[in-house]
């Protein structure tokens, strides 16, 4: 019933995605880029410099985890990190994924990632469309929102060599699962999402809440009837899989918490989030403070209108990251806020003034591109 719809938004996905390549291309040549990296485009361009483009910061570690695995790093990669073990801070699904294309294709790295990230779009956006769809919303207002996910400024992420797609995709289809009572696959992403970022696992939360919401409300003579029925320990799946990961990270690296370990390695630490808030003097971290904090008035505005299971989220994607002492690499976790996105889309302003916002969007992502090709540290 909703698949031209579907196919459109994938469309759009894979265009903006194209248009990355094609628009770093030609501004970089123009003297409007500094890609800080000649040879990634302009000697003797191919498939490969394409790729390439998609690759930046963080996606070093998913290239060494894919090629080498956690086990088995040669020194000429690790001899300038900072402490053994980096790696462990990056959770071992995307590497995984792209490890098994190389494997079955043939392929490299950045091709393998390239690849993948399309196929990944398309469950993306069709997760995303029928959970809005489920949740009550018209087709054509779970359209817009999906668009404005798809064009929000720091949701560019999602195209590049990063877990933010895979990430939102898994949780979308996590609680569209739930909606429909599919628990089998519901179990599936639920692990996947565990072994995919560190908040992973914490989303067991709303996914429990969110369960029991759909199942009589949250009330205890809901919650004696839920426990039940064998279905909700599907659940479970999540820890699981964390306790496995951490079964791993002590077979390879004799440390059941090296992933968290590993965090100091970026100087991270436990503090109350709101400390974290500008903490240094760099424009980049002042920015990124506000717009943390504009985020969080959205959630507070919104607080009595969303679900607990909403509410959950929402405060866990802000806080999480916030307590590890950083608003490095901030936006693009807050980008993963789907209810900022859904609400967008009911708006009556919003519905007044879509082509405009679009717009801006659009303008937008042209200066958001330029700090990612000059590794600027707010696309971190």
């Amino acid at each position: 019933m909703h698949n031209k719809s579907i196919f459109k938004l994938y469309l759009l996905a894979v265009s903006v995605k194209l248009a990355i390549a094609i628009l770093t291309i030609v501004f970089v040549n123009a003297g409007l880029f500094n890609s800080g990296d000649d040879h990634l485009f302009w000697t003797n361009l191919n498939w490969q410099h394409i790729c390439e483009i998609y690759f930046n910061s963080d996606s070093g570690w998913y290239k060494v985890i894919a090629e080498h695995g956690y086990a088995n790093v040669p020194l000429n990669e690790s001899a300038n990190w900072s402490q053994p073990n980096l790696h462990f801070a990056f959770f071992p699904l995307l590497p995984a994924f792209i490890r098994l294309l190389m494997e079955s294709t043939g392929m490299g790295f950045h091709n393998a990632a390239f690849w993948l990230n399309m196929v990944i779009l398309y469950p993306l956006v069709r997760c995303f469309f029928l959970f809005m769809i489920q949740s009550g919303m018209e087709a054509k207002q779970a359209f817009r929102g999906v668009v404005l996910f798809l064009l929000f400024p720091f949701s560019m992420h999602i195209y590049f060599i990063y877990t933010e797609a895979l990430f939102f995709m898994l949780v979308m289809a996590s609680f569209l699962f739930i909606v429909k009572k599919q628990w089998l696959f519901f179990a599936v992403c639920g692990a996947f999402v565990t072994l995919t970022r560190p908040n992973g696992l914490i989303l067991f939360l709303p996914f429990l809440f969110y369960t029991i919401e759909n199942y009589g409300g949250l009330n205890w003579n809901s919650i004696k009837k839920l426990i039940r029925q064998p279905f909700v320990y599907t659940l479970l799946v999540m820890p699981l899989a964390f306790v496995i990961w951490m079964y791993y990270q002590h077979l390879v690296a004799d440390n059941w918490m090296a992933s968290a370990n590993a965090q100091s390695g970026w100087k991270k630490h436990w503090m109350f989030p709101l400390l974290a808030l500008f903490r240094n003097g760099f424009w980049q971290e002042q920015l990124a403070s506000i717009y943390s904090i504009l985020i969080m008035l959205v959630a507070i505005y919104y607080f009595k209108k969303w679900a607990v299971s909403i509410n959950t989220y929402v405060w866990i994607v802000i806080l999480l990251p916030l307590s590890a002492g950083s608003v490095i690499s901030m936006t693009r976790y807050l980008s993963m806020l789907f209810p900022y996105f859904m609400e967008a889309a009911v708006s009556k302003w919003l519905n007044k003034n879509y082509k405009f916002v679009l717009f801006v969007f659009i303008m937008l992502q042209l200066g958001v591109l330029k700090m990612w090709i000059e590794d600027n540290s707010l696309m971190y």
